[in-house]
């Protein structure tokens, strides 16, 4: 049998552009716009494209590169796992699993609260098993989602994606804007809160204002109502991000105390989804322990094994626990506990907690803030820098004083081509020409994330990069 050697610096990218182009199935883009974009290799907090330039990761790829590109620890682990496997199912145990399980429950605290994970392979996988797992345990047909949110691009839980445009739909590229969603989606059985977008608040108030004689938030009132409407014995889980990734809202601090004192009041269970906040990004080990409260059930992955293979989990509490200890669950996840994937893991979570990784999330983070704030503060077209640890955003705006979005659309896009020019990619394409990457997903909004073993030189380049990308669209502010 013939070995292939790895690309090298004799590789033929015209070659693997034509490939790529030719045959391989691209998202967000038409076949008449797309232009294949190749990366050589990535390291730390950097990608270094065919072409040789070195990219500044300031998105962190889809905000799940926690460690970095090829963290030696992490490299280490799967290496050695290679050794000893190739694939085992979920029904057979290896150390890895074992020991991924312990590192989580007892190093990083979550057994405080919890009594099980299953491993899965992906986000939107964990997702789904954290509804079905609260579908099975109450017995109740109800979900309830918020305006804003992105919990996973599967059919079944397009329903729990409260912005159109990520439902897994198609848009048109050229020509009159044309949307097509898929004819059954949303998936039945969700229901809508409003988001706590308190810069903008869909429901038209104004915070610390929106608070009512017991101090408690017009947009959990509007939840609990919600709830009440539906009736509490129907709802299943309130479904949450506890920093809305795809959204890029950041909630007010009263907010998740009140939400889990609201749930817990009505029997309902509270569904977490941390795939993006989890392990250490807020610089929490979670986005819950930010706000002091504790979820039914949680789904991580992205920062599980930074991303360097595919692994996720469901966590469930204690009392959800027993429940599901009394019985046989008779569904299997094929790459679930992967053995190179719960290798991975162990790798990963070692090197954060040998590192000290929340320490150095929360200096890096406070330097990231205070940049961003001084972005704010000289550019017209940022109205509003908010966040928390290495994970914000930026609300880009025509008008500070009235909140005037660039794209009139703003987070009701449904992605098709339109003479409105996104601001975030008028921004992006300065940045990315000055070597920086940042997220320009939403057309008024930049997400901004990095590694965890970036420096705060490499935060600086980009802050300078972004820097000038604002300049530009400050010229198109009233």
């Amino acid at each position: 049998m013939e070995v292939q050697t790895p690309a090298s610096a004799e590789t033929d990218w015209d070659q693997v552009r034509e490939w790529d182009e030719q045959y391989v199935f691209h998202v967000l883009a038409t076949k008449d716009e797309y232009r294949s974009n190749v990366v050589e290799s990535a390291d730390g907090c950097y990608v270094t494209m065919a072409d040789g330039r070195r990219i500044f990761d300031f998105a962190n790829q889809l905000i799940c590169v926690n460690m970095g590109h090829r963290h030696p620890k992490i490299v280490e682990a799967i290496r050695e796992a290679t050794d000893k496997f190739g694939y085992v199912w979920e029904g057979l145990t290896t150390e890895y699993r074992a020991r991924a399980a312990k590192l989580i429950m007892e190093d990083i605290g979550v057994g405080e609260w919890a009594g099980r994970i299953r491993f899965l392979s992906t986000g939107t996988e964990a997702v789904e098993n954290m509804v079905l797992f609260a579908k099975l345990y109450t017995g109740r047909r109800n979900i309830v989602t918020r305006t804003y949110d992105y919990h996973g691009w599967t059919n079944a839980l397009s329903g729990a994606n409260g912005m159109r445009g990520y439902r897994s739909s198609l848009a048109s590229g050229s020509g009159e804007p044309v949307h097509l969603d898929v004819p059954d989606a949303p998936s039945a059985n969700y229901h809508y809160a409003p988001a706590p977008h308190c810069y903008r608040c869909p429901i038209g108030h104004s915070y610390p204002n929106c608070k009512d004689e017991n101090g408690t938030l017009a947009c959990v009132k509007a939840t609990e109502h919600l709830i009440s409407s539906i009736g509490p014995e129907t709802v299943a889980g309130f479904i949450t991000e506890p920093a809305q990734g795809a959204g890029m809202i950041h909630p007010p601090k009263e907010y998740f105390p009140q939400v889990r004192e609201m749930t817990k009041r009505l029997n309902v269970l509270w569904l977490d989804d941390e795939v993006m906040t989890g392990f250490g990004r807020l610089g929490e080990w979670f986005g819950y322990k930010v706000y002091d409260v504790t979820p039914d059930i949680m789904a991580v992955a992205k920062g599980l094994s930074s991303s360097s293979l595919p692994a996720a989990g469901v966590v469930l509490s204690k009392e959800v626990t027993e429940f599901f200890d009394q019985w046989r669950f008779n569904t299997m996840s094929t790459f679930g506990s992967h053995p190179l994937g719960m290798a991975a893991v162990c790798g990963n979570l070692e090197a954060m907690l040998e590192e000290n990784i929340l320490e150095r999330v929360r200096d890096l983070g406070g330097h990231l803030g205070s940049g961003l704030m001084d972005l704010q503060e000289r550019h017209p077209c940022v109205g509003l820098a908010s966040g928390r640890g290495l994970m914000w955003s930026l609300e880009l705006v025509r008008n500070k004083e009235t909140h005037e979005p660039f794209v009139s659309v703003d987070r009701y896009s449904t992605y098709a081509k339109t003479e409105e020019v996104p601001a975030s990619a008028v921004v992006g394409k300065i940045a990315y020409d000055e070597g920086v990457a940042i997220g320009a997903f939403l057309p008024n909004s930049i997400r901004l994330a990095t590694a965890f073993v970036a420096t705060k030189s490499d935060i600086d380049f980009g802050l300078a990069a972004l820097d000038k990308g604002l300049s530009e669209l400050d010229k198109y502010c009233d």
